[in-house]
C-alpha cells in the first residue's frame, strides 16, 4: 500500500526530467570525447607551459531561472574561483512554494479555485555555496561538470488564500478568495534556513560567458509552522522540500 503522503505523479514526473538531464549531459560528454583526448594529451605534453589560469572561469554575474514543484522563480548569482577545482557562489531568488497536493480549477470565466488551500507562500533564500569541479584533467574546459552544496538564511512571506471574516478557517460562500497578487498585502514574514545539493555542468569556454544547468534538491526549514493547506487535509509544517532544476546565464570578468 502506497503511503498517502507520496505524490506518485510528481515523483514519476521528476524522475523523467532527471533522466533527460542525465542523458543530455552524457550525450554532450560523448560528443566531446575526441577533443577531450587531444586536450588531455596536450596538457600532459605541455604541463610546464600551460598556465593553471587558462581553465578558470573567473568572476561571474548573471541571472538564473529556477524550476521546482511550485512553478518557476527568478534569481541572481555571483561566483568566483577559489582554485582550479573549487568555486564559491552567492545567490538569491524569488519564487513561490506550494504543497504537492494543490490542484487548481478554472471556470469558464477564467476564475481560479484551489480546494482546501489555506495560504500562499513566497520564498527568498540567500545562499552561499561551494562548488567542486570534476574530471578537470579528462574533459575539455567548455564542459565542466560539478557538484554544488549551498545553504543560508531564508525569508518567507505567507499570506492568506481567502478572507476569513468569521475566523473559522474555512472558505465560506460569503467570503472571497485572493489571487496571488491581491492578498499579498495581508501577509507576514516567516524566517528560516534553506539548504540544497545539486549536480550540473557549465557550458562554454572559461572566461567568456557563464551558462549552465543543474538539478538537485532543496529543503527549507522555518522557525514556525506554516499551513499551506487546510489543517483537516494536512497538518502545518516547518519543512518544505522540492526537486529543483536551475538554468543560469551571465557574463564573466
Amino acid at each position: 500500500m502506497v503511503p498517502e503522503l507520496i505524490d506518485l505523479n510528481s515523483v514519476v514526473g521528476w524522475m523523467k526530467i532527471l533522466a533527460r538531464v542525465i542523458l543530455l549531459l552524457v550525450v554532450l560528454a560523448l560528443g566531446m570525447g575526441a577533443p577531450t583526448r587531444v586536450l588531455a594529451q596536450t596538457r600532459s605534453a605541455n604541463a610546464n607551459s600551460l598556465s593553471a589560469d587558462t581553465s578558470r572561469a573567473g568572476r561571474a554575474l548573471g541571472l538564473q531561472v529556477v524550476l521546482n514543484n511550485s512553478g518557476f522563480g527568478l534569481g541572481l548569482y555571483f561566483s568566483n574561483d577559489l582554485s582550479d577545482t573549487f568555486r564559491y557562489t552567492i545567490e538569491t531568488s524569488l519564487g513561490a512554494a506550494k504543497d504537492e497536493r494543490e490542484v487548481a480549477f478554472f471556470d469558464r470565466f477564467g476564475r481560479r479555485d484551489v480546494p482546501n488551500k489555506s495560504n500562499y507562500l513566497l520564498e527568498i533564500p540567500f545562499h552561499i555555496g561551494l562548488e567542486r569541479r570534476f574530471f578537470r584533467a579528462q574533459i575539455e574546459d567548455n564542459f565542466r561538470p560539478f557538484l554544488l552544496m549551498k545553504a543560508g538564511p531564508l525569508l518567507g512571506w505567507a499570506y492568506p488564500y481567502f478572507e476569513d471574516k468569521n475566523k473559522n478557517g474555512q472558505l465560506d460562500t460569503d467570503e472571497h478568495s485572493f489571487d496571488v497578487l491581491s492578498g499579498i498585502t495581508h501577509g507576514h514574514i516567516e524566517a528560516g534556513v534553506s539548504v540544497g545539493l545539486y549536480i550540473g555542468a557549465h557550458f562554454g569556454a572559461p572566461g567568456t560567458t557563464s551558462q549552465g544547468v543543474r538539478i538537485g534538491y532543496q529543503l527549507s526549514y522555518y522557525k514556525n509552522t506554516i499551513a499551506l493547506l487546510d489543517e483537516s487535509i494536512k497538518d502545518p509544517s516547518r519543512r518544505i522540500g522540492t526537486p529543483v532544476i536551475a538554468v543560469y546565464f551571465g557574463r564573466t570578468r
